[in-house]
């Protein structure tokens, strides 16, 4: 009884610490939420083609932050938040006909060193869309850049 009582426990911990805090964004006037628990499938480096490292490019680290570059624009760091709905499911839109599904992202623009329209994001939020394409073996932001999925 006390291994089941402490394995209930320990269990209870360990959910409660893996627990992601779940945070509420107003972008145009919506409301969406989101989590810092980036999946796995979707971290890493994308480029603007499949065969290389062409511009622009985005960033995804496991741990939220990242990099998003505007077209003709230097990057600009951001902060990344898989979105989720109120209670921290994560969102996500499945195909009907094959293994491909989407998620949204939703991502805040930090300080590119920019003046001008090339650094007016700052500060700003935006969601941007990620296709898990199994069928093409890539994963794909904004339906133009490209990570190989692993």
């Amino acid at each position: 009884m006390k291994k089941l009582l402490f394995g209930a426990l320990f269990t209870i911990m360990a959910i409660t610490a893996f627990a992601q805090k779940v945070e509420t964004f107003t972008i145009n006037n919506n409301t969406y939420y989101g989590t810092k628990a980036i999946p796995a499938e979707i971290v890493g480096h994308y480029s603007y083609s499949k065969d290389g490292d062409k511009e622009p490019i985005v960033d995804v680290n496991k741990d939220g932050t990242g990099k998003f570059q505007v077209h003709e624009v230097p990057a600009y760091p951001v902060e990344f938040w898989i979105e989720t709905d109120a209670k921290g499911k994560i969102n996500v839109r499945k195909s009907d006909v094959n293994e491909n599904y989407q998620m949204v992202l939703v991502l805040k623009y930090g300080d590119n060193g920019q003046a001008g329209w090339k650094g007016a994001n700052k500060g700003t939020f935006d969601r941007i869309e990620v296709t898990v394409a199994k069928t093409m073996g890539y994963a794909i932001i904004l339906g133009e850049r490209f990570m190989k999925l692993k």
